[in-house]
């Protein structure tokens, strides 16, 4: 990736860090699946009225909605009702980072460079560390349910590439495809919580649940998926996706910040092995190539 690029990657990274905070936030006032249906129709609207439909066939808007939008958003979100807090929760997802150039290397057949692969196993090491100082302050069920995303997010990375989508037609493509999201979203929270989550929305949606749903939409979803998937039409997915492991460094010092949530000794020596395989992934092989060069 060119170091522009890179900037842009961890720049995104950082607001997705603080997203996780909004949430947490979010939840304390609106029921989880509500809040994800929300967050997906403004996503849409009013947007899709103005930006004409890419010209991709029905089932990749619907697929990439539904994996992004239900399996990886709405199940998120109800982790962090459930009580995971949002750093937890952040380093789960992230494990989309090893899952998607495996996905990519079975599905796509991209290759998986030797660096690359050096990098994730270096990255997968402070992974589990940081899991293992970490899992006896989480609900079993809420670090299934963002496992669970994270595989939905994978999918959603790979239906990206697969889709060959043109850097133009990105925005569209987030836009047009929240439409699928929504309705499954309100339909779980009316299964689950009956008519109640509905009828409550007025009073809810005030002060800081409309601060949290907003940050969703716009700087979170818009801008940042804008970006992000703009990257995965130049790059393969072994050369972004394992970016993403910024985010939980992010979504723990926001957590810090603002729900005084602090990590353990531990955990900070899992986060430097996982900044370390990141660093392998992204320079190893320029560093190999500048040296190759200076030796000619």
């Amino acid at each position: 990736m060119k170091l522009k690029d890179l900037g842009l990657a961890a720049a995104v990274t950082a607001l997705w860090g603080l997203n996780f905070s909004f949430i947490k936030l979010g939840v304390a006032h609106i029921d989880p699946w509500v809040l994800a249906g929300l967050r997906f129709t403004l996503t849409a609207f009013p947007l899709v009225l103005l930006l004409p439909r890419p010209a991709l066939g029905w089932h990749w808007l619907a697929g990439y909605g539904l994996a992004f939008g239900v399996g990886t958003w709405g199940a998120v979100t109800l982790s962090l009702r459930a009580g995971l807090s949002p750093g937890l929760a952040a380093w789960l997802l992230q494990s989309s980072a090893f899952i998607t150039p495996l996905l990519g290397l079975w599905w796509l057949k991209r290759p998986w460079l030797r660096h690359q692969r050096l990098g994730a196993a270096i990255a997968l090491l402070g992974f589990v560390w940081v899991l293992l100082s970490s899992s006896g302050n989480a609900s079993i069920a809420g670090m299934a349910l963002v496992l669970g995303a994270a595989i939905a997010l994978s999918e959603a990375n790979l239906l990206i590439q697969h889709a060959q989508l043109k850097p133009e037609q990105v925005l569209a493509f987030l836009v047009w495809s929240s439409l699928f999201a929504p309705l499954p979203l309100f339909a779980m929270a009316y299964a689950s919580s009956g008519s109640t989550v509905f009828t409550a929305l007025p009073q809810q949606l005030q002060g800081m649940a409309m601060v949290s749903l907003a940050f969703q939409v716009y700087p979170t979803t818009l801008l940042g998926y804008g970006v992000w998937n703009a990257l995965l039409t130049r790059y393969s997915a072994a050369e972004v996706a394992p970016m993403a492991l910024l985010v939980p460094l992010f979504a723990l010092l926001f957590a810090a910040l603002i729900f005084n949530h602090r990590s353990s000794a531990s955990q900070l020596f899992g986060m430097g092995l996982i900044l370390l395989g990141l660093v392998v992934n992204s320079f190893a092989q320029r560093w190999l190539l500048r040296r190759q060069a200076s030796s000619a």
